[in-house]
């Protein structure tokens, strides 16, 4: 056990001498396909916006707890990537963030897009199959975009006999919310408090100002671009007048560093006056942004290159 690794069990063990008689506490797995609305059920179940959102589908790269807690309970909900059939390592880092969260949760909330005709893929099947968990709920989302007639459907190759309940919500309208919250705490078991109860996530404001930018550059680009960068930061100064942070924005080919930069660098102007505000709403501080964008070559192909970026996979299970 490392140095952060003990310091994080000290706290937990001094949370859960403080935890009231009667309190409960779990962790909910949030999966499903790519563009299915996981992130924004995050944000809207927490109140915060934690992660990153876009129309474009793997949006999320990694494993992201939002952490929501009242007088009776504390629920860690877990962001995932969305699942695909993984051909090659980036994208097989990616599922193990899913098996991760599987891993530690109580309860699974099977996300599915109420308008999605195409079944599951056989890897989202495997996951929902090996789950060990206390409750698996059917969460049908985006039910505001059905038509009346279409209300109580259920998408093709969903067999709702898999599941302990079936909920229809909107995610972005935060309808049908209460009742699946009420419906998680009933499956929750008496429990510690696993964080302080005015944390909202088990990232640090490195990891959001790295995902704000990230962010930015999903929303003003297209093709392929969003998906070959990385952003790293490189330094994060809290300084008494303003903060200094400088993030480096990776991509894989020579000609996709000019498309980030824009004409006369007006995008990554852009990028960066965006990201920056984002940033400062964050963390309540004025900030200082520099971006640079630089060349990392082929990096989703490259297992190096995939290990320093922390996309680390797994051995496999005999």
């Amino acid at each position: 056990m490392n140095d952060r690794e003990t310091e994080k069990a000290i706290m937990q063990d001094q949370l859960a001498a403080v935890s009231p008689p009667g309190f409960k506490s779990g962790f909910v797995a949030i999966l499903g396909k790519p563009n299915a609305g996981k992130s924004t059920l995050l944000n809207a179940l927490v109140g915060e916006r934690l992660s990153i959102v876009s129309e474009k589908p793997q949006t999320t790269r990694d494993r992201i707890a939002g952490i929501l807690t009242t007088e009776q309970h504390q629920i860690v909900f877990l962001d995932t990537p969305g699942i695909i059939v993984p051909r090659d390592k980036f994208n097989e880092a990616l599922v193990d963030r899913v098996d991760e969260a599987i891993e530690d949760a109580d309860v699974l909330y099977h996300l599915v897009d109420a308008m999605d005709t195409d079944p599951p893929n056989e890897r989202l099947r495997e996951a929902l199959q090996q789950a060990n968990v206390r409750a698996r709920f059917l969460v049908l989302n985006k039910i505001d975009k059905l038509a009346p007639k279409d209300a109580e459907s259920i998408p093709p190759g969903v067999d709702v006999r898999s599941y302990d309940r079936v909920f229809r919500i909107s995610a972005l309208l935060k309808q049908g919310l209460d009742e699946l919250l009420s419906a998680t705490v009933d499956c929750l078991s008496e429990g510690p408090l696993y964080y302080d109860p005015d944390q909202l996530t088990d990232r640090d404001e490195r990891f959001f100002a790295a995902e704000a930018v990230r962010e930015k550059i999903f929303l003003y680009t297209g093709e392929e671009i969003p998906y070959a960068v990385f952003t790293k930061v490189e330094s994060f100064e809290e300084r008494p007048d303003k903060d200094f942070i400088r993030v480096v924005i990776y991509v894989e080919r020579e000609s996709q560093k000019p498309i980030i930069i824009g004409k006369g660098g007006q995008l990554l102007k852009r990028i960066g006056t965006e990201a920056r505000c984002d940033i400062e709403k964050l963390t309540g501080r004025p900030t200082y942004l520099e971006l640079w964008v630089k060349v990392r070559k082929n990096w989703r192909k490259n297992e190096s290159d995939l290990r320093n970026f922390g996309f680390k996979t797994r051995p496999k299970k005999r």
